[in-house]
């Protein structure tokens, strides 16, 4: 979930699926109540950016097949850190809420360090139909922490697809959405030129398959190699990686840091 500046220069990843789209994807006063309700959250419900507000992060979406029925993912500073601290715990709480009563939830903790820091949320409600009669939904968290300077890889948008069970949400599936990994051995030594790496934009697709009564979910990269030259990227080289994932019977794994696109030149595959 860290993102890093390579040399103090931002990588970009651009998401085309319109599940990964960026949106508007405000919550109405109700939901945020009733969802702070069921988490035993005191306190001001306003934005933490507004002095002494609770709320670090937000974003609600209607359920595309019950439009009654809106998908939550809150952040709730209970411990007042701020919206500036390099350190804190974080409640992040996933919900279905219709009325004015959670129906459907999972809790859990962003624990937050310079690297690592609430930033925002993104509701994917791409038809994610892993059984003829299950559908899961996605929640995007994105960091907004500064990183190290450079590194020789990094991940962001960190995606996780939940399945209602009863009156609980539970996580199926975890991945990162963006990644950067460094060619160039000396990458953060002097000289901007010196620069060499590759990113991706990682989109998820339904298999024709199955596995424990599950849709296998394939991953593709799309990752592109760019190089600095005169202090600006130039792009040197695409390609698409693919790997499957097949479920377990409870999971198709967690990983937020992939590296089966990594180029075979990168730093981190040479260190293997």
């Amino acid at each position: 979930m860290r993102t890093f500046l390579p040399l103090a220069l931002a990588v970009v990843a651009t998401l085309s699926t319109p599940a990964q789209a960026s949106e508007d994807q405000p919550c109405g006063d109700e939901v945020v109540a009733s969802v702070a309700k069921w988490a035993g959250v005191k306190g001001n419900l306003a934005s933490w950016s507004n002095g002494n507000g609770v709320l670090a992060a937000a974003s609600c979406k209607a359920m595309p097949d019950a439009p009654d029925t809106t998908i939550a993912a809150l952040a709730f500073d209970t411990d007042h850190v701020g919206p500036n601290s390099d350190d804190g715990k974080i409640a992040q709480v996933v919900a279905l809420v219709k009325g004015d009563q959670v129906i459907a939830a999972t809790r859990s903790t962003i624990e937050e360090d310079p690297s690592e820091q609430v930033g925002s949320f993104r509701i994917d409600t791409a038809p994610y139909w892993l059984s003829p009669d299950v559908r899961a939904f996605g929640v995007v968290f994105k960091s907004s922490g500064r990183g190290p300077s450079c590194a020789d890889a990094a991940a962001d948008q960190e995606l996780t697809l939940y399945v209602r069970e009863g009156s609980a949400l539970r996580a199926v599936l975890g991945t990162n959405l963006y990644g950067w990994a460094s060619i160039a051995p000396n990458s953060c030594g002097p000289g901007f030129d010196q620069t060499h790496g590759a990113d991706a934009a990682i989109t998820i697709a339904l298999e024709k398959t199955a596995s424990h009564g599950f849709a296998d979910l394939a991953l593709s990269a799309r990752v592109t190699r760019e190089e600095v030259k005169k202090l600006q990227w130039v792009e040197t080289g695409k390609y698409t990686k693919r790997i499957v994932l097949h479920y377990d019977g409870k999971t198709y794994g967690f990983n937020m840091s992939r590296d089966f696109w990594y180029p075979p030149d990168s730093v981190m595959k040479r260190g293997k």
